[in-house]
Parts: C-alpha cells; structure tokens; sequence
C-alpha cells in the first residue's frame, strides 16, 4: 500500500467550499439538490441562514464536495497511479466506500442525509478534545472518577483524544483532564456522537441501509471502527456500527503506515487529516506483526437471547415467506399446543392486529421465543451454515440445548412450558430493568436499587436489574433522575433473582427423568461462564434462576479463538451488546431484528457467512 487517499471529516466544512467543482459537475449537483431538495451550490458559497454548521447540512454538504473532489482527481490524474486504499474520518468514511464503488454520487448523498438527520435528533449530549494526554491516561482518569456516562469517540493521534457523552458530564469534566496537564475543548455539537447514546440512531440507520443494494467494494478502505479494511461485501452492519463506535484514526493510519504507506493525499476541504497523517508517522502505535500466513475460518458462535427480546409479530414475514421457517415454527407449535391445551403461537402472534398483551406472559413469550430462535438455527442449518459453539443468554439456553445435541425440541419445550407454569403460579409479579450504566456503578450506589438484585451483567456500561414492582418503579425513578437512561423488559415476573426460589423444588422433582445427552459441539452457558456438559434438571434450572453473565461467557469463548458471533434471536439485542461493549474487537451479526425485512436480512446473513 503505497498510497492512500483520506477523506476529512465534520469540522472540516467552511462556507465557499466546492466552489471550482459545482460547474465542473452539473449532473451530479442537480442529483444531489433533488435529493436534499435545496440548493447545494448556494448552501456551500453563500450559506445564507448560517446553517452550514449544523449536523443536518453539514453532512451532505461535505460528503458532496469531498466526492466531487475525488472524481476532479481522477479525472486530472487518468493514467497515473492511483490509490492502493482509502480511509475517511467519521462522515468522510462514506465518501471513502463511494469512491471504492460501494454506491453512487446519489445515493451516497441520500445515506449521509440520513445519517445526518438521525444523528440530529438523537438526545441531547455533548463532545470535548482532550489534547495532550495518551488514551490510556484517558481511560484510566475516567474510570477513577465519578464520570460514569462519558466515552471515547476519537482516538486521532497519540495525544488527541476526543470524548463523547453526557452533556452535564462533560460540562463539570473540564478540571478532570486540565488538571493532568492536557487542554480541554468544547467541540460545537448537540448530541454525543460516536457514542452509545447514539444507539437509536444506529438502530434506524441500520434499517434505513436495509432498504438499499450496497454493491462490492472494488478497493480497499479501512473501517473507522475496527481500524483494519472492510470486508468487499457483506459490509452494512459495519457502516451502522460507526455511528456509536469511536473512530479509531490514530490505530487506522498506524495499521497503513505498518503496511507501507508512503504517501497520504487528503481530498476534500482542509488540511486536518493531513496534520494528523504527519504527526503519526513520527509516533506511530505498534503494530503486531501480521500472519504469515492466511488466518484460520473463524469460530461460529450461534447465540440465543433471554426474555425480553420478544415482541408482537416476530418473525412473521418468514413465517409467510421461508418454507424452513415455517415447517420449524409450526413443529414448535404443535408442541406448544399439546402442553396442556395451549393456544397456538401463530394465533396469538400473527393473526392479531394489535400488540397481544400477554407476550410478557412467560407461558407464552418463552416458548414463541424458543420457536423464532429453533426456526432461524433451522434455516442456517439448511442453507449449511453449522456452528462451532452455542451460547445461550437465560431462556435461551434451552434453544442451545436443542442446539447442542442435549436435548430434543419436545423435551426442551415440555420443560420451558413446565418452568413457566411453576413461576406463573408460584412467583410474585415483578419486573426488570434495562440500565445503560455499568453493574459495579450500581452496586456502589446500592441506595439506587434497593430491594432489586443485578439479574445481568452485559459490559461495562449495561446491566439489568430485577425485582418486584414497587421496588422496580421506584428504581427506575431513581436512576432516572441520575440521567441513567433505563428501559422497562416485557416481562412480568422477577427473573434471574432469589423470587423464583420458591418454583425450585417442583420443577426439580418434575425434570428428574429429563434424558439429556452430552453436548456435541461446545455450549456456553451465561449463568456461569462456562462451558456445559449436559443440559439437566439443574442447568436448565439456572438458566432463568442465576443472574446473567454474559461478558465471562464471551470472553471465556473469545479466549484462545478468534470468534463469529451470530445472533439468532429477534431482536439482535446480543449483537448489539457485543458491538457496544466491544467496541469493534469482535465479529457479530444480527439475524432479523424489529425494523422488517427480515428476508432480505436472512439472506444476506447467509450470503455473508458463506463468504
């Protein structure tokens, strides 16, 4: 890699830029004006209502330019080299994958218009630089201080870190750094970009992608997020994950300079990536030592989500569409319906109009679950895509059961169906907590939840608690008013906490001639962290007894492998903490989530993993 091409980033826009490009390219101006349905020309000469700097604008405008200023390049330089790679900071990413081929002028004005948009309205946050200070003293001041809802969201240069999150946060914060010797700079923005109180927006950006046909990269570009170069198809998911990672500049043009770098054009307005480039090269972070030769298969990871991932309608547009799916679901199904005289899961999840309230009722949210999770490891069985390993998260571990080779179907579900019975009739009404904030925050401000226990540890900046009602509400009052955002679970009863206790003894004495086999392929259980022999009595007891644990789980799988991890729930709310707690250092995928289409995701999941 000789040369690379690098496309600046939000901050880099000034009010005449463009100018010697829009009459040089009067179709692409026109495309871009119907899509934005103003003028791109007078927003970028003339900026009359000052709105150039707002996010909104800001975006299109400059992806516009930087592109149009790439196809100018190539035109002057036809014949001679060009670049080996690109790379784009944060917005100027997106000019980077239009220049390797991924999509159009057009629709690359339209995805940045979006992006733009949503990134708008996201809740109100607030960003800082922090120069002078390595990412590690960064790191390490944070975690010592009270300021638990900051992140990083640029790591630029050795001493260029940028920060991202609560806007009170980062308002008091300032004496933190400066008093470490670093200076401390307001960055002009209204929402924490880069950051995972940008997870709504991803969540819809990622849906809006959906609707599109990304084509093949024809070039290299390295990822903002993982620092190394995108794979040439399959990409979506990493170009949605950007919008809560932090962009790794820094680790990006040190991984290119260990490759051999030699020259670093920057295209587009301003001369910041170019300053960054030079101060890199003299200190450039250590690279390990590439493979010598090509890197073994990844290890596939099928992972199934605990309560809480189900909703109305999951997996209806598969139930229509997908043969596999459906002969799965309705097996399921008929199970479902023997037990005690059931009503059918189709029924009450498709053929209703309206949200059916009883989905948090654990004797029918927990077998639909189980029948969404069976029917999609069936259609990837089909299509030959097996795993290495499972991993099963709560209720979940009963489809991993199944999974493994510890269970049949109907032995799984007789037992799930028993197990919600036993709570529904035994257990007092209660309910769970999603917390964007980190289990040992909780547990040092234990005035926060009193009376609810940690029913889940995910990283270190989520958790979820459980406990009964009252305790529940006023928790989430509490945190609440902490600006900890929280999200209530569809559930109705305790889980993962002491309340199930008194549901212990029966379903013991009911699974005592449960016939589990050894597991045939590794299974990981997050009730421990471990990996799981057979599925008994007392492990499928834990499963929706013992608090959740599914960081030890992940990081007792990624310990000596080099991981896939494959979401088969409904909602892809593992691959999403797997993306947000591990900040780009492991492979995920979503299989359908809330936002439709799931066919088409299905599809490209297959067509990914069979890459």
């Amino acid at each position: 890699m000789k040369i690379a091409w690098g496309f600046p980033g939000q901050g880099a826009q000034r009010k005449g830029m463009g100018a010697a490009l829009f009459d040089r390219f009067p179709t692409q101006v026109a495309a871009a004006d119907a899509v934005l349905g103003y003028s791109l020309r007078r927003l970028c000469l003339e900026d009359p209502d000052g709105t150039l700097g707002q996010t909104r604008f800001t975006q299109p405008a400059l992806y516009a330019v930087s592109a149009l200023d790439c196809m100018a390049r190539r035109e002057d330089g036809a014949g001679a080299p060009g670049p080996d790679v690109y790379v784009g900071h944060s917005l100027g990413e997106f000019v980077a994958l239009f220049a390797a081929g991924a999509f159009d002028f057009e629709t690359g004005v339209a995805i940045v218009a979006k992006r733009g948009a949503l990134m708008t309205e996201a809740p109100r946050g607030a960003m800082a630089a922090v120069i002078g200070l390595e990412e590690a003293r960064v790191r390490a001041l944070l975690a010592d201080s009270a300021y638990d809802r900051i992140e990083l969201a640029n790591i630029n240069a050795p001493n260029q870190i940028v920060i991202s999150g609560d806007y009170d946060q980062i308002g008091a914060c300032a004496p933190l750094f400066t008093g470490a010797g670093a200076r401390y700079v307001r960055l002009d923005v209204s929402a924490a970009f880069h950051s995972s109180f940008m997870r709504d927006a991803e969540r819809e950006f990622a849906a809006y992608l959906e609707t599109l046909t990304l084509r093949p990269l024809q070039a290299e570009v390295v990822a903002n997020c993982t620092a190394r170069p995108y794979p040439r198809s399959g990409y979506a998911e990493l170009i949605s994950r950007q919008i809560t990672q932090p962009v790794r500049w820094y680790e990006s043009i040190s991984w290119l300079l260990a490759q051999g770098l030699e020259q670093f054009v920057e295209v587009g307005p301003g001369e910041v990536l170019t300053g960054l480039h030079a101060r890199i090269r003299k200190s450039p972070m250590p690279m390990p030592a590439e493979p010598a030769s090509p890197p073994s298969p990844p290890y596939l990871v099928f992972m199934y989500p605990d309560q809480g991932a189900q909703y109305h309608a999951m997996g209806r547009e598969l139930y229509e569409t997908h043969p596999v799916f459906r002969a799965a679901f309705d097996a399921c199904d008929a199970i479902h319906q023997r037990l005690h005289d059931r009503r059918s899961l189709v029924a009450a999840l498709y053929e209703s109009e309206q949200p059916d309230a009883a989905i948090s009722d654990l004797r029918l949210s927990a077998p639909a679950l189980f029948a969404i999770c069976h029917g999609l490891t069936c259609v990837l069985r089909e299509a030959g895509i097996t795993p290495d390993a499972v991993l099963g998260c709560g209720a979940g571990e009963f489809v991993a059961a199944v999974a493994s080779g510890s269970l049949q179907v109907e032995d799984a579900m007789t037992q799930l169906a028993r197990l919600a019975d036993l709570v529904h009739a035994n257990v007092g009404s209660g309910g769970m907590l999603a917390v964007q904030a980190g289990a040992d925050t909780l547990r040092g401000s234990p005035t926060l939840i009193e009376g609810c226990a940690i029913a889940a540890e995910h990283y270190d900046g989520h958790c979820q608690i459980s406990g009964d009602a009252d305790r529940i509400d006023a928790a989430r009052r509490l945190l609440e008013a902490r600006d900890i955002v929280v999200s209530p679970l569809p559930v109705e009863h305790a889980l993962h906490s002491q309340a199930l206790d008194q549901a212990d003894a029966a379903f013991a004495e009911g699974a005592r001639d449960l016939a589990a086999a050894d597991t045939a392929i590794p299974a990981y259980s997050c009730a421990d962290g471990r990996a799981v022999a057979r599925y008994d009595a007392e492990r499928l007891w834990r499963a929706l007894r013992a608090p959740v644990d599914f960081r030890s789980a992940v990081d007792a799988l990624q310990r000596d492998k080099r991981c896939r991890f494959v979401d088969l729930g409904p909602s892809g709310d593992l691959a999403a903490l797997l993306r947000h707690g591990y900040a780009g250092r492991v492979a995920c995928h979503a299989s359908i989530d809330r936002f439709g289409h799931d066919a088409i995701r299905l599809s490209r999941l297959i067509a990914d993993l069979r890459a």
